[in-house]
This record gives C-alpha cells, sequence and structure tokens, in this order.
C-alpha cells in the first residue's frame, strides 16, 4: 500500500515544485516586476539626461514615474512628463514632488573668467535657456568651468534669455579674465583683453547682441604702464615715451629700492608726470603697484598711512585727465617704543597711558617743519604715523596740541608761528580721521623753553610740538 501511495506523493511534489519554479520565473526572469522596473527607471534616467534635465529626478515604482524638480512654469512641467511619457511608453507620471520656480528680484545671471576658468551663476527663465547657456560653456570651456545656474521666474519681457547669455559666454572666450552680467534687459561685459586691437574687436561683438538686450562693453586692452614692489625691488614694465622718459622713471622709482626697467619706447598718453610724483611714494609701500590702463591710474596695496596721505595730495594736484583709483590699506606703525604703556584701560590710568605715549611720540619721534614755516616736513612721516596711531588709540579723550618755537626773532612773529605749527599738526590729524571736536591747537612762541637760546642745540629743543591730555575729559 505504502509503495501504491508514492507515484501520487512524487506527482504531487513534482507538480508543486512546477508551480514554485513558475511563480519564481515570473519574479526574477527577464519580465519580471523587478527587472521591469529596473529597466522602466534605466529608460527614465536616460530620458531626462538626453533632455539636458540632470537637476530633474525620476523614480519608478512599479509601473508608474514619481518625477521631483524644478519647473519654471506649468507648461514646462507638463513637457518634461510628456517627454517621459513617450520615452518610457507609461502614462501614470506623478508630479507631486514638482515645484514651481521661485521669483527672483532682482533677475541676475552671470560668468567670470579668472585664470582660465569660468564659473557661471544666476538664473534662467526656462529649461530651453539652461540647456542653451550649459551648452555654450561646455562648448566654449569644456570642463574648466562649473555651471550653478538655476530656474526662476520673473524674467524681464521681450529678453531672449538664453540667446543672450550665450552671446556674452562668446565675447568671454577672448578676453584673459572677465565678467559677463545678464540684469534685467542690459548685458555687460567687461574684462582684460589680450591687446588694444583684441579690446576694440570683442568691444564691437559686444555691442551686436541679439535677444532684445542693451548691450554695454567695458573692455581694455593690457596697461600702458605698470609698476610694482617685487622682492624689495620696483619693477617697471610697458610704454614709456621716449629713453628721456625711460631715464625720469628710473630715478622717481629710485628713491629707496632698486629698479628693474623692463619697459620699451612707444606712444603713451600723459601720465608721464603723475608717475614721476607717485614712483616715490611707491618705493615706500610694503607692497603695491600702479598702473594705467584706458585713462584710470590704479594703485593698490598696502602702505604707512603718511605715505598714502602724501600720495593722495600729490596726486589731487595734477590735472592730465587721469581718474585715480585707491585699493591701499593703511600698514600698522611701529609702537615697540611704547611697550608696556596700557592705552586700553579706562578712568584716570588711560589717560595717564595716553600722556605718557605722547610725551615718547613728542620726545623720541620729531615733528619737523621746514625753515620759518607752518609746513609739516614730509621726513616727519614715520614720527606722523605713530602719533595717529596714538591719538586713535586715545580718542575719546581731548587732546591739546601745543606748538613752541625758540628765541630768535620778534615774539609776535614766534607766537603766531608757533600757533600755525600747531594748528598744522591738528589739521593733519583731521585728514587721518581724528575727530577736530577733541584737538585743541594753542602757541606759546617761545614763552616755555626746555633748553637754553644761547646755543643751536638749545633752540632746537625749544621748536617742538607737545601734547597734553586735558584731565577730566573722558566720555
Amino acid at each position: 500500500m505504502e509503495s501504491e501511495k508514492l507515484p501520487w506523493k512524487l506527482l504531487w511534489i513534482g507538480g508543486a515544485g512546477f508551480v514554485l519554479l513558475g511563480i519564481f520565473t515570473a519574479w526574477l526572469g527577464p519580465n519580471s516586476a523587478s527587472n521591469i522596473e529596473a529597466r522602466l527607471q534605466r529608460t527614465a534616467d536616460a530620458a531626462l539626461a538626453s533632455a539636458s534635465l540632470t537637476s530633474w529626478n525620476a523614480r519608478a515604482q512599479g509601473a508608474a514615474i514619481e518625477l521631483e524638480g524644478v519647473a519654471a512654469t506649468e507648461d514646462d512641467k507638463r513637457e518634461v512628463v510628456a517627454a517621459l511619457k513617450v520615452a518610457t511608453g507609461v502614462g501614470n507620471v506623478r508630479t507631486h514632488k514638482v515645484i514651481l520656480a521661485p521669483v527672483a528680484d532682482p533677475y541676475v545671471w552671470s560668468a567670470r573668467k579668472e585664470n582660465g576658468f569660468v564659473t557661471i551663476e544666476g538664473v534662467a527663465p526656462s529649461r530651453q535657456a539652461l540647456i542653451a547657456i550649459h551648452g555654450a560653456a561646455t562648448k566654449f570651456y569644456s570642463s574648466k568651468m562649473i555651471d550653478k545656474t538655476t530656474l526662476a521666474s520673473g524674467a524681464p519681457d521681450g529678453v531672449d534669455w538664453g540667446l543672450a547669455a550665450v552671446h556674452g559666454l562668446e565675447a568671454l572666450v577672448k578676453l584673459q579674465r572677465g565678467t559677463v552680467r545678464l540684469s534685467g534687459a542690459e548685458l555687460i561685459v567687461s574684462g582684460l583683453a589680450p591687446s588694444d586691437a583684441e579690446a576694440r574687436t570683442t568691444s564691437a561683438w559686444v555691442m551686436r547682441a541679439k535677444g532684445g538686450v542693451k548691450p554695454k562693453a567695458e573692455i581694455v586692452g593690457p596697461p600702458e604702464f605698470v609698476a610694482a614692489v617685487e622682492d624689495r625691488k620696483i619693477v617697471l614694465q610697458g610704454k614709456a615715451a621716449s629713453p628721456d622718459a625711460q631715464r625720469a622713471l628710473v630715478r622717481a622709482a629710485n628713491a629707496s629700492r632698486s629698479t628693474v626697467d623692463q619697459t620699451y619706447i612707444a606712444p603713451v598718453g600723459a601720465w608721464q608726470g603723475r608717475m614721476v610724483k607717485a614712483l616715490p611714494a611707491l618705493a615706500q609701500f610694503e607692497r603695491g603697484e600702479i598702473s594705467v590702463q584706458a585713462g584710470v591710474v590704479r594703485i593698490k596695496g598696502e602702505a604707512p598711512g603718511s605715505v598714502l596721505a602724501y600720495l593722495r595730495k600729490d596726486m589731487a594736484q595734477i590735472q592730465d585727465g587721469y581718474l585715480v583709483e585707491y585699493a591701499v590699506s593703511e600698514s600698522e606703525a611701529d609702537l615697540s617704543e611704547f611697550a608696556g604703556l596700557n592705552i586700553s584701560q579706562g578712568g584716570k590710568g588711560k589717560l595717564e597711558a595716553c600722556q605718557s605715549a605722547f610725551n615718547r611720540v613728542a620726545g623720541v619721534n620729531r615733528i619737523v617743519f621746514a625753515s620759518n614755516r607752518a609746513e609739516i616736513a614730509r621726513v616727519s612721516g614715520a614720527s606722523l604715523d605713530r602719533l595717529v596711531t596714538v591719538a586713535r588709540s586715545c580718542a575719546d579723550l581731548k587732546i591739546e596740541i601745543q606748538g613752541h618755537t625758540d628765541g630768535t626773532g620778534r615774539r609776535s612773529a614766534n607766537l603766531a608761528l608757533s600757533r600755525e605749527r600747531a594748528d598744522a599738526v591738528k589739521n593733519y590729524l583731521v585728514e587721518r580721521g581724528l575727530s577736530a571736536d577733541r584737538l585743541t591747537a594753542v602757541g606759546f612762541g617761545p614763552d616755555r623753553p626746555v633748553a637754553s637760546n644761547r646755543t643751536e642745540n638749545g633752540r632746537a629743543k625749544n621748536r617742538r610740538i607737545e601734547f597734553r591730555v586735558l584731565r577730566g575729559e573722558t566720555r
């Protein structure tokens, strides 16, 4: 009996195995649900990539697709959905995770080229504009660029954003460095071209921009002249009007540093006299550069405050039609002689510390004037820098500036001269940013000598500027 039942058991086991095999084949075979979903995912990803919609995400879920991304408009969203349906054959594309682009105000896109690399950022109004911008950037700059452009609504009416941006990117190719800025309906391209001829050609190209924008070109060629502080030397490059002009520029730069002359003779603008005035000041910069380009003199670097103050004064007195731009930071004065003085404290302690600091300035760093005049000599620059540093630290106190002379000559004339010299120091401090309300200038002439007027050494000591911190005048 047992042997008669065995075939039926085998038949049942075999049938069950066949059924299980069918189930596993349906689950794991080429037409299984998991494989179908995987193929659908690959097809959706390829469709998005081919349409340059890499910022969008499509996720296959069974026989449906869940779409996620940013659409410029409802029409834009419908286009993406339609493209996915055609590519995948799926009718169910869910869009609840698709958001509309935010409004941008101001509406701006830009591209910046520096050291051969281009950074693109800002907004665009449509997928077509994004594709055009990215495609042009890839064509012109290959891997040497990064594109951060995003979708946003609020674009100006009548502007073909993609067309205008691509025109700007093509202009940027011709520049050594530069910027393209598309703001509202204005396209601005600025930067440095390899030559004056290239600057003119590229500017003309910019002005032919289409797309409903107003173009503007701010492109220049190489500087006519550059002087830079390098390794404790002044290096001169660019053009000089003549051999005599070359020699004059070298002499001016040789004020306190050796000079490397790399200039060549060529027609130049009328900046020679300005450079002869500016180069001695550049020689005192910690670091810096002066360049002449397209009617503009640019001065940048780091310099003592007195050097910068006198340079500004000299440049303002020259009328040659050139605009002067400054990007100079003020270097700190040497305050080693004020070690041990705590000017940062408050109350009576600060008053006494400030008085001691001014005494040291007056005693060690003399302020020199032109003979019998109230004009401060420029050799006083380092002394003035220390004075300004102390005065700024004590700016919450009132300071009396006292002028003194020797006993030579009429007393009335000396009283007037001493007051004029005290006023000159006060005015200098005000020019350097000190409040005039906290500065008082007085002249004592020969009435308060500190040495005998019978000797030259004694008379030199009597010709002096002193400072008095007024007690009880703290804020």
